[in-house]
């Protein structure tokens, strides 16, 4: 299980497993991410790629970005 896309302000990621690809809910728990997946939530810091982008709105603009733990 690899987390590829984190969309922030959707509150969903994409998340490659088994050679398909799917779309989970997060949500921060503790001021940590977590997505939901196959009736479990996970951390998203454990599955995350080093290539991982962010989607993000700050000062009304929207943007994408390497993600920041």
């Amino acid at each position: 299980m690899l987390v590829l896309r984190i969309n922030k302000i959707l509150r969903l990621c994409q998340i490659t497993s088994g050679g398909r690809c799917y779309t989970c809910p997060i949500k921060e728990i503790d001021g940590e991410l977590f997505f939901h997946f196959k009736e479990a939530w996970h951390p998203v810091v454990e599955f995350v790629s080093e290539q991982a982008e962010e989607l993000i709105q700050a000062d009304g603009k929207v943007f994408s970005r390497p993600f920041k733990q």
